[in-house]
């Protein structure tokens, strides 16, 4: 399927007038990788990413500013805020409230099914088919920018961004902030790799700390608030895909949920890794308890587990990482090992995945919480406070 010629040239006109262009791209442009980073470099475009589309682009490619929403990074929310023009590729983003106001930007969208025109964002014009072959018809019309100030602007906050990420993922406080154990991975981790992540805190950390390179593939559930997706995404990863590095990234509570199934990778030998954050808590339910609803943590402690226990159990292996000076060498002897392993990280409970830019309401919403009596209110705001300090110094 092809879009009419008429509405690529009308597509195109709205992108060539556009002064600050856009690109949200998903999981439908996978396969248009190239195509889309010379769309971004012709309309001088920064290349926003949904979560399930965070391999379109690899995250050292120079046009993008990574993913956008909660979890997302502030040069990405910044793009969003202040284009004047929305470029759509492969997309349904859910969340409207991260996409550009109605009326402040004008959209076009690219989209295999036609009933997902306009369904998030309202667009002038809708090119329905598949992505590389649309992008590849649409590139003969673009007209080179030569204002280059949108795009510099946005690469310039994605330096800042990263040196603040950088300096999380490298801390070495005691306990371990789960920053450091996805660096960690995300630094080890072959170009070949299957990452799947779980729902919950753990998606965080995985978005903005395991950069994506070329030619892995990452994902998680598209319903974000279905656990457990982590563990049985992996352990059919390496029957899709035997010749490749397979490993889920999940949290504590997700893991616990479906952690029987670990006896089935060694049952069939499938040589997973699973990294499991163990913060001893629901994370995602305690923190959106306080910064969206205004109240104290309740009812989101888990029963504290030996996961490196439990893969021994079923005839796996088992690591543990708790010293942040030493989670490298953990990490590589674990990825290094034969057959299915499990690496339980040991991690601050504390350490909140706050927003890339926390609204008022959340801030009141968090300081409602502490108020109102929140067990750990006076570590929470210290940690709170310490980091924003250390992203001014």
């Amino acid at each position: 399927m092809l879009a009419d010629p008429d509405d690529l040239e009308r597509a195109a006109q709205i992108l060539n007038d556009g002064n600050k262009v856009a690109i949200l791209a998903g999981r439908g442009a996978l396969q248009a990788t190239a195509e889309l980073e010379q769309v971004a470099a012709v309309l001088g475009a920064p290349i926003v990413k949904a979560l399930l589309g965070r391999a379109v682009v690899p995250d050292d490619c120079a046009y993008t500013t990574g993913t956008v929403g909660l979890l997302g990074t502030k040069p990405s929310q910044e793009a969003m805020e202040t284009c004047d023009t929305l470029l759509m590729v492969g997309t349904s983003f859910p969340y409207l409230e991260f996409l550009p106001k109605p009326g402040h930007a004008k959209g076009v969208q690219i989209e295999l099914d036609p009933k997902r025109i306009g369904l998030r964002f309202p667009v002038e014009v809708g090119l329905v088919g598949d992505c590389r072959r649309i992008l590849r018809h649409l590139l003969p019309r673009l007209k080179r920018k030569g204002n280059r100030s949108f795009l510099e602007k946005a690469q310039k906050g994605m330096e800042d961004w990263r040196k603040i990420m950088h300096d999380r993922a490298t801390r070495r406080d005691v306990p371990m902030k789960p920053q450091v154990i996805a660096h960690e991975l995300g630094v080890q981790l072959r170009e070949d790799a299957i990452v799947s992540c779980d729902s919950g805190t753990i998606a965080t950390w995985w978005a903005r700390h395991i950069p994506v390179k070329k030619g892995q593939i990452h994902s998680l559930s598209g319903n974000l608030a279905s656990m457990a997706n982590g563990l049985p995404y992996a352990i059919a990863a390496p029957i899709a895909h035997p010749d490749r590095q397979c490993v889920a990234f999940v949290g504590d509570g997700g893991f616990s949920m479906l952690m029987a199934d670990f006896a089935t990778a060694v049952k069939y030998q499938l040589p997973i890794k699973v990294v499991i954050v163990k913060n001893g808590t629901l994370g995602q339910i305690k923190w959106e308890q306080m910064v969206f609803l205004g109240n104290p943590e309740y009812g989101v402690d888990l029963q504290a587990i030996d996961f490196a226990g439990i893969a021994q159990a079923c005839g796996g292996t088992g690591f543990t990482a708790e010293d942040p000076s030493d989670c490298g060498r953990v990490v590589e002897e674990f990825l290094a090992a034969p057959g299915p392993a499990v690496l339980q990280a040991v991690v601050d409970p504390l350490e909140a995945p706050l927003p890339a830019k926390v609204t008022a309401d959340q801030a009141l919403k968090f300081a409602e919480s502490l108020v109102r009596g929140e067990p750990n209110r006076g570590q929470i705001a210290l940690a709170a406070l310490s980091e924003k300090v250390r992203e001014m110094i």
